[in-house]
């Protein structure tokens, strides 16, 4: 009674087999959801009705893969990380429940990431800003800079409270995964994390990010100020010269709030009251003070993370993403590093001393040394060279940010710039190169090679970074993957040939005849909870003895996601189109219910 050309509709003729299970499974593991798999799986199979079910077929698997760990998630989340950390020497984690056993706090780290703090953990960036999943824990980030300068990740945690408590818990763990706290910790203005990082880690200088505190200068400032350019130059001119000591510094900042009247501003008040916390005067001499000023490393890893995670994630998926995308992260650092390696960069002068920086450092620092060898080349001159006991002191003077002066100490062949450039960032400034020039030299100092900014066959030698060592690499999945790659590589030699084609496809249909009696005895749900252990690593205990948060409803609240300051909303709003409003008949963003122009209305006194 079914017409033929629907009869695959009916559900006795649908059935989601083994193979597209798996693929279902891989898909989530990529964070694509239900029907962009299924589309795609279309495309593979050549039209719809060949795929033999139907995209609420692929959508129910996916919802029996969440409800298969419910309730349970949290418990299985440890059991796998125990089991990880059972098998990989260095991976290591840590947790904590609440009164009711449910958890509340976790972080972990591999050996691969340990290995990478210890290379380039010298300055990390922290945000926890970034809400995750259906619990609504926050991601928070340990974020550092590569030998590229790119971003790389250290270590995760979940918290379910921005607390004072949570964030020195977290960065007490953290400490206790990697050996030691980092020299510079770059965060906002949380007044928890402020207090956590000054009770936690008391020799870590804590930096605030100069982008959250002078988003808020628009707010903050007087009306007349708001489009004033020239009170804009001035204040970044200020705020942020890396070359002004802090004396200098605080003189600039009271000339400006005296010539623009804010010296009773209480938000500005405040800022000058904390300046040593974020001002770049302050951390001139500061180990590698340069590689962050603002926490914009933390928030592209949470939007690079974001790719990989879905907000209606239970834990172990959340975990499971996590993971591909920190494997995306190392393989991109691999690609990278491969161009790094095989490709040569172009030279600006022909000065034995670019081409030895070209050797040593990565292309990406290069170009930043390489500008600085340029610039003492065609923009620098010794103004004036004097000795003074052991010393020579030159005074070199660039036409871009004024004189420096540069000493050169003989017995220890130390050459030092007032314009720390090098204690700042890791690299030789242009005032050092005209001095190295004057003394001959054709390469770069040993010293003055910091090993964080060199090329990946000078920084790990004897070290394989961003390796990952895989345990089981034989095991029944990965051989079921190297099939199918088998599989993919023969149909790619026979395309396009309709003889072979042919050929190939009596052949499999024998294959799969020879099989099929051996698989016959795994009915379909028993091959979708063997699968959905293999993804989980674990099953679902009977009664768990670590719960998940409660979860949060947030549907229509608008929660998740970055928090946006003021200044963003008002930009955000100032795309809207501008629309007639009756009661101040003037084109602007609200109507006549809400116009500031308004009278409130009065309350009026019955007579009694």
């Amino acid at each position: 009674m079914v017409p033929e050309a629907t009869r695959h509709l009916m559900s006795n003729y649908r059935n989601v087999d083994e193979f597209q299970q798996m693929f279902i499974i891989s898909a989530v593991k990529a964070n694509i959801g239900p029907m962009r798999a299924f589309r795609f799986f279309r495309e593979i199979v050549g039209d719809y009705k060949s795929v033999g079910c139907t995209g609420t077929d692929f959508k129910n698997f996916v919802r029996d893969l969440k409800v298969y760990s419910f309730g349970s998630d949290a418990h299985m989340l440890l059991e796998t990380l125990n089991n990880k950390q059972q098998l990989r020497d260095g991976f290591k984690f840590f947790h904590e429940v609440d009164d009711e056993k449910k958890l509340c706090r976790i972080i972990w780290a591999d050996d691969v990431s340990v290995k990478n703090y210890k290379l380039f953990g010298e300055a990390v960036s922290f945000d926890a800003t970034y809400n995750t999943n259906r619990y609504k824990f926050i991601l928070t980030p340990f974020t550092g800079k590569d030998n590229h300068g790119r971003c790389i990740s250290f270590a995760v945690a979940l918290i379910n409270h921005e607390d004072s408590e949570s964030y020195a818990w977290v960065l007490e763990k953290f400490e206790l995964i990697m050996g030691n706290a980092p020299r510079i910790l770059i965060t906002d203005q949380d007044p928890g994390l402020k207090k956590a990082v000054a009770s936690t880690w008391k020799e870590t200088r804590h930096r605030f990010c100069m982008w959250h505190i002078n988003i808020r200068v628009a707010e903050k400032v007087p009306q007349r100020l708001r489009d004033d350019t020239d009170f804009k130059l001035v204040y970044d001119r200020v705020v942020w010269n890396d070359n002004d000591e802090p004396e200098v510094f605080e003189e600039n900042w009271n000339n400006l709030m005296e010539e623009y009247d804010l010296t009773s501003n209480k938000w500005f008040s405040d800022m000058y009251q904390d300046r040593s916390m974020w001002i770049p005067a302050y951390f001139r001499d500061v180990h590698m003070s340069g590689l962050f000023r603002t926490t914009s490393m933390s928030e592209s890893e949470n939007s690079y993370f974001k790719r990989f995670i879905n907000k209606n994630s239970d834990l172990v998926l959340l975990y499971t993403n996590f993971c591909s995308g920190l494997d995306a992260q190392r393989y991109n650092y691999k690609e990278v590093t491969h161009a790094d390696e095989t490709r040569s960069p172009r030279m600006m002068t022909n000065l034995d001393i670019e081409r030895n920086a070209a050797v040593v450092y990565t292309n990406s620092v290069f170009k930043d040394v390489q500008e600085q060898i340029d610039h003492a080349s065609k923009a620098c001159s010794i103004r004036k060279m004097y000795s003074q006991g052991e010393e020579e002191i030159y005074v070199v003077e660039d036409n871009i940010d004024g004189e420096f002066i540069v000493r050169y100490v003989r017995p220890h062949d130390d050459v030092l710039c007032s314009c720390n450039l090098f204690t700042r960032k890791g690299t030789p400034c242009m005032h050092m190169f005209v001095v190295f020039r004057n003394l001959k030299l054709d390469a770069i100092p040993q010293k003055y090679i910091v090993r964080r900014w060199c090329k990946f066959s000078l920084l790990c030698s004897d070290e394989s970074l961003g390796e990952v060592r895989e345990e089981g690499s034989k095991s029944t999945s990965n051989l079921e993957f190297r099939i199918f790659k088998v599989v993919s590589e023969t149909i790619g030699c026979v395309r396009g040939n309709q003889e072979l084609c042919d050929q190939l496809y009596d052949n499999l249909i024998q294959v799969r005849d020879k099989f099929t009696n051996f698989g016959a005895s795994v009915n379909s749900s028993t091959s979708k909870s063997r699968l959905f252990n293999e993804f989980y690593g674990s099953t679902p205990p009977e009664s768990p003895s670590v719960f998940p948060p409660d979860i949060v409803k947030t549907k229509g609240s608008g929660a998740g996601g970055r928090r946006k300051s003021e200044k963003e909303k008002a930009i955000i709003l100032a795309q809207k189109p501008l629309r007639l409003c009756r009661k101040c008949k003037k084109r602007v963003h609200h109507d006549s219910r809400n116009c500031p122009t308004k009278e409130a209305p009065t309350e009026t006194l019955s007579p009694s």
